[in-house]
This record gives structure tokens, C-alpha cells and sequence, in this order.
């Protein structure tokens, strides 16, 4: 065997390629020869029976990416559950509600009382991420969210736990729970409600990511979770729901608008990449939702669509190319004669005056792009090429990020972490009253100055005033005391308390 040597050092222990015998042999076949990155697709298209090899370093990551948990022992699946459990954002909890009897005989009846509860997951890791974030010491925050939403099964919480785990801090942070492989739990949710994970790589810095990974979009049965996670409703803040809505109606109502409002960056994870006319429409329905019950906001999220676990790459190269826009554009110009074939596509087309499907998802984001995870085969042996393409997904949320960040914080709708969970409340208030009328960004950055303004400038301002003469500064301390207690009872009074 020939191998592979670096100017005047010894041989490598790294075998030219078996075909061109110019390249180094990187990839391992099952037939037992190693050929280049260019040979190795045409050896396996030649080979159909033919193998390639995983690496045992990324196959190791791989299984402890997937295989969580889902084995026969009940009491290891509720304590993984549990576990989970402490990343519960936000969800849907359903009450009896006792009512008086307006009637000559005297008794009760019941009926069901549809409540969301906010835990206080996002501010303590708000919380927690300042405090590990040493050059901060305001602890002042610009944190950031990346909602993963999708079918159920569509593989949303694998993409989250597997970029979680490429960073060399992984240990430190739980992930989410896949879904199982085969049973009646295979067929509903996994995820319950909205959970919500830290990014390690940021977490700890001035703009921490959040992944927010949804429930399915066709979630009416009751999620896997819930079997084992029944305590994270005792705490938070709660919001009776107004409307008359079941669970479905909720995920697919109240969930959106929530998250497209708070979301920087939507992935729409789906396996079924041949259809691009379903994938649009959900998106369509998803975001016009969110962006139809909003105003005033000036930056719209960024959107990839992630084709998850497919194998169009084994009859097109192309879907595995490196250049992001290429697969974009194959993902669209492959279904750009859907919009006369379909009556939903040809109204919101017709509504605004586009042509393409693309252009109509523009109206509701920033950006679109298009990401391809390829299929796990069963032997691993490509999980080299999905070991990478996680690896692509999770720095294009980050540029995505970063831009529209800056963006926001033009428009003057960036919120710091000080102000963001008194938007959700704000948000969630809104949402549950049922309330017509659009969820407003610009009462939001008149709430969010004055909220800026008293708690985070006010100590630092009187800090100032008695920095050089105590006598000097107490007007001036009077006179700013006196003008919050005023915002303050005046915001009181505003919201009926």
C-alpha cells in the first residue's frame, strides 16, 4: 500500500486513493480500498452494494446524538423525561373550572379552562448566561431565538441536540429528547409544548442563542412528554386563554404568533422535500399568522428550510454541494410552476402580485435559504457528510443572527435581556385576551425606553449623583426618584391594577 508523504517528512499513515492514485484516500469503502473525495462517489455509483466506511469518531457522536433513550426500561425513559423537563418555556395546560348552577336545584358543573403558563426558563438563562459572561458587568444582554418548527417526526429535536453537541462544552447542557423509532410513540410528538436550549458557543457572551423547539404543528394528541413531565405548570406565570380553542387550535394559533413575533431566525424542518407545495403553504399559514397579527415590525426573521434525513442526494450530487444558494435554487426552481396548480398558493400570489413561491415567502421573511441534512443510513456510512452539514447549519444560524440583529437594532426593536421578559408578558397578555387587533412593536419599544430607562440606567444614575458630594446630589436624586415613581404609577394605572 502507497502512502501519502509531506515534503521531507516520514509517510503519513494515510493511503493515496485506489483509483486516481494522486489524492489522499480519506474515504474507507467496504470492499477495503480508500479513495479521494472526487473517486469515492464515482466508485460507490459504479458499486451499488458498496459501502463507505464511518469514521468512528463521528459515528460515536452520532449515537449518542440519537440514541437518547427509547429502551425497554420505563423508569430510564421518565428520568430522561424529568431531566428534559427543566427546559419547558411555555405551554398549554388544561383545568376543570367549577361553576355555579343558576337553577332551582342546587350544585355545580364543570367545564375545561384552557390556560398558558410561562415558566422562568428565559430568565434564568438570561440570568445565568450574564453571570457567566465575566467582561459584562452591567450583565446587559442582547440574547437572540431560533424557533425549530415542523411536523411531528420531522426530526427537529435531533438537529438541536446534534448541534448542541458539537460544541466542546456540550457536557454542561442538556439536549432535547428525539423522537422514537418505531411504536405508537413514533406517532405523536415527542417535544411537549415549547422547550427552549441554550447554544453553547454564545451562551456566556453579550448575545446569547436560544433554540426554541417546538411541538409539532399537528399536534392534537397529547405529546410523549407529558406522560412523565407533569410538575413544570406548578410555576410561572399563567394566561387564561380567551379563545375557544383546543390543543390543536393552540399550537397552530397562539404558538406561531408568539414565536414569530420573539424569533430572529424560523427553521422549518421538514423529510418530505418533494413537496414543496405543502412545505409552502405551512409556511405560509405558520408566518402570515405571526406576521398578519403583528405591526410596526421593521426587521422580519430569516428563514431556512431544512430538507431533514432525505436521500435525494444519492441521484443529485447537487443537494450535498457546498454552495448554499445552489441548493436553494434547486429547491425552488424544481417546483416553480406549483402556484397555478394550487388555489392556496394562487391566492396569496395573486394578493401581493408575485410570480414565484420564493418571492412570496419573502414577503413574511428577511432572507430564505434552503439547508440539506442528508439520511443517517444504518451502518453510518455517510455520517461524515451529515456530521458537516450540522456543522454548515448551525454557523448560517449564527450569520443569520448577527444580521438581523443589527437590523433590529436600527429599527430600534433589539431588546435587551432586561427588557424581553416583560415583552413576552406582554406578548402572552395580548395573545390569551384574544384580543383583534395586531400585537404592536411600537408600544412595545415605548414600553421597553422606559423600562430601559428606570431599571437599568437609574441605579447607575444615582451612583453619579453621589459620587462627588452627597449634599449636591440629592436634588437631583429627589428629582429622578420622583419622576419614576411617576412612570411607574402612571404604566400601573394603564394596565388596570
Amino acid at each position: 500500500m502507497n502512502f501519502v508523504t509531506t515534503g521531507n517528512s516520514s509517510p503519513q499513515s494515510i493511503p493515496e486513493c485506489g483509483k486516481c492514485e494522486e489524492h489522499p484516500g480519506v474515504f474507507s469503502c467496504s470492499c477495503g480500498e480508500y479513495f479521494c473525495g472526487i473517486c469515492t462517489p464515482k466508485h460507490l455509483g459504479r458499486n451499488p452494494d458498496h459501502r463507505r466506511k464511518p469514521d468512528k469518531k463521528y459515528q460515536k457522536f452520532w449515537e449518542g446524538v440519537t440514541n437518547v433513550l427509547w429502551g425497554d426500561d420505563d423508569s430510564r425513559n421518565s428520568d430522561t423525561f424529568k431531566l428534559d423537563e427543566k427546559a419547558k418555556w411555555f405551554g398549554l395546560v388544561t383545568k376543570e373550572s367549577y361553576i355555579s348552577k343558576v337553577s332551582s336545584r342546587p350544585g355545580y358543573e364543570t367545564s375545561k379552562v384552557s390556560i398558558i403558563v410561562e415558566t422562568p426558563r428565559l430568565g434564568e438563562l438570561l440570568q445565568n448566561s450574564a453571570f457567566k459572561d465575566e467582561n459584562n458587568p452591567r450583565g446587559l444582554l442582547f440574547p437572540s431565538i431560533t424557533s425549530f418548527i415542523g411536523l411531528t417526526g420531522a426530526g427537529k429535536s435531533v438537529l438541536i441536540s446534534s448541534m448542541i453537541r458539537h460544541s466542546d462544552e456540550n457536557k454542561f447542557f442538556n439536549c432535547p429528547i428525539p423522537s422514537a423509532k418505531s411504536g405508537e410513540d413514533a406517532l405523536v410528538s415527542t417535544t411537549g409544548e415549547v422547550n427552549l436550549y441554550p447554544e453553547p458557543s454564545s451562551f456566556g457572551t453579550r448575545n446569547p442563542i436560544f433554540f426554541a423547539d417546538c411541538e409539532g404543528l399537528n399536534g392534537s394528541s397529547n405529546p410523549v412528554a407529558s406522560k412523565y413531565q407533569t410538575d413544570w405548570a406548578q410555576y410561572g406565570q399563567k394566561y387564561r386563554i380567551r379563545l375557544p380553542l383546543d390543543r390543536r387550535g393552540v399550537v397552530e394559533k397562539i404558538y406561531p404568533r408568539f414565536l414569530y413575533i420573539f424569533s430572529d431566525v424560523v427553521c422549518y424542518v421538514t423529510k418530505d422535500p418533494k413537496s414543496c407545495t405543502d412545505t409552502t403553504i405551512r409556511l405560509l399559514e405558520w408566518s402570515s399568522i405571526g406576521a398578519q397579527n403583528t405591526i410596526n415590525q421593521y426587521t422580519l426573521p430569516a428563514l431556512i428550510i431544512i430538507i431533514n434525513q432525505s436521500t435525494l442526494h444519492m441521484d443529485d450530487e447537487r443537494w450535498i454541494s457546498d454552495d448554499p444558494d445552489r441548493i436553494t435554487e434547486r429547491f425552488f426552481s424544481a417546483n416553480e410552476n406549483e402556484i397555478a396548480g394550487n388555489n392556496t398558493l394562487t391566492e396569496f400570489a395573486s394578493k401581493y402580485g408575485d410570480t414565484t413561491i420564493l418571492d412570496i415567502l419573502k414577503r413574511s421573511y428577511s432572507s430564505v435559504q434552503v439547508h440539506y441534512i442528508p439520511y443517517q443510513q444504518r451502518d453510518y456510512s455517510e455520517v461524515d457528510i451529515l456530521h458537516k452539514k450540522t456543522k454548515v447549519l448551525l454557523e448560517r444560524i449564527k450569520s443569520d443572527t448577527a444580521r438581523v440583529q443589527n437590523n433590529r437594532a436600527g429599527s430600534l426593536t433589539r431588546f435587551d435581556s432586561r427588557q424581553l421578559p416583560f415583552l413576552t408578558d406582554l406578548a402572552f397578555k395580548h395573545l390569551a385576551a384574544g384580543n383583534t387587533e395586531p400585537f404592536d412593536f411600537g408600544q412595545c419599544r415605548r414600553y421597553a425606553g422606559t423600562l430601559e430607562t428606570l431599571d437599568s440606567n437609574l441605579e447607575e444614575y444615582l451612583s453619579h449623583c453621589f459620587k462627588s458630594n452627597i449634599r449636591l446630589g440629592l436634588g437631583a436624586c429627589v428629582s429622578a426618584l420622583g419622576s419614576a415613581i411617576f412612570v411607574n404609577a402612571s404604566a400601573t394605572k394603564s394596565e388596570g391594577k
